[in-house]
């Protein structure tokens, strides 16, 4: 505030008056973006885009500059980025925020074959019917192993090239069968992984099953690194009017068997998938209408159930710097 004096005419008193001088325009700030964190598809070095950071107050034209800024290439781990804004008047103010690139997760190992009877072929009865008449329809695009191929793929973007899981399911096929044919696929060293699901066709004889099951895991284990063992889906053994063959007779084996293969996958040291589990007593929308096989969005539970376990059990720890990564050799054990 400044005083200001006027001498008045002709012998008038001095006058006084007040004038409020204009106030200072404020001062500029600068508010940053949020956080950046992003997952860099091929594990390597990339571009990072952000949005410009926003400012208040100051003197017009105001400018702001981002070290590093957006569109810069960034590695692998974090970094702070810094924003500046500057007035016309020279005032400034900064802010910073952190932009994090990651690899993507990696996995320790690549080549899977899913051995077992129907429900991994992927036999959908409802496909099949045509009138009163069954036929076995296999649909691979929702059978499980296709679907958790996809999955694996889908999280391990690196080697999604390199990833396959292979379906070696055979419709109708007793466990003893079963025993008998795992050579002919696994040997050779051609699969570092083995998923196993079979014994439903053997219902109510649960324990030949889970006999055939043990000698099936121990012939794997002396060839392959890795085998999960899932246990099998709950059955209904209510009619349905779209399927005239009722297959889902053997309710009652399913609960004994799946206790035996807890105990028989904790014996032998190997990896239970619980399909069982995340089923959770649904025998209506993920059972088909047979009452045995699964429905599409049942083969996906399945899929999903040795999506989680493969996860937990191959994922490789992140790192947070960038590092070559190199899978393991593959080792062939042969018979002596």
């Amino acid at each position: 505030m400044i005083l200001v004096t006027v001498a008045a005419c002709s012998g008038s008193p001095t006058q006084s008056s007040t004038v409020t001088p204009p106030a200072p325009p404020p001062a500029v700030k600068i508010v940053c973006p949020n956080p950046v964190s992003l997952v860099s598809s091929t594990g390597e070095a990339q571009a990072v885009h952000f949005d410009q950071p926003t400012t208040s107050g100051g003197t017009a034209p105001i400018q702001i500059s981002c070290t590093p800024a957006s569109d810069t290439v960034f590695p692998i781990g974090s970094k702070t980025v810094t924003c500046t804004a500057t007035d016309s008047k020279s005032q400034t103010d900064q802010c910073t925020f952190g932009v994090t690139l990651t690899a993507p997760p990696k996995i320790s190992q690549t080549s899977f074959v899913a051995f077992g009877d129907s429900m991994t072929w992927g036999e959908v009865p409802s496909e099949g019917v045509q009138g009163r008449i069954r036929i076995l329809k296999q649909d691979l695009t929702v059978a499980y192993p296709t679907v958790l191929q996809s999955l694996l793929r889908s999280r391990y973007l690196a080697q999604a090239g390199a990833i396959q899981v292979t379906n070696a399911g055979k419709q109708g096929e007793h466990s003893d069968e079963g025993l008998s044919r795992l050579p002919s696929v696994i040997d050779g060293g051609l699969y570092r992984v083995v998923l196993l699901m079979e014994g439903v066709n053997d219902f109510p004889d649960y324990q030949f099953a889970l006999a055939n099951m043990r000698n099936m895991i121990e012939y794997a284990k002396r060839r392959t690194e890795i085998i999960f063992v899932a246990t099998v889906p709950p059955e209904n053994a209510i009619p349905q009017n779209l399927c005239y063959a009722r297959l889902g007779n053997n309710q009652d084996s399913v609960a004994p068997y799946n206790a035996g293969l807890r105990s028989l996958a904790a014996a032998e040291g190997v990896t239970l998938v619980d399909v069982n589990a995340d089923f959770n007593g649904d025998n209506t929308t993920l059972i088909d209408c047979d009452g045995l096989h699964p429905t599409a969005a049942g083969y996906k539970v399945i899929a999903t159930s040795f999506f989680n376990a493969i996860k937990t059990a191959l994922e490789v720890p992140a790192t947070t710097t960038s590092t070559p990564f190199t899978l393991p050799v593959p080792r062939i054990r042969r018979s002596r």
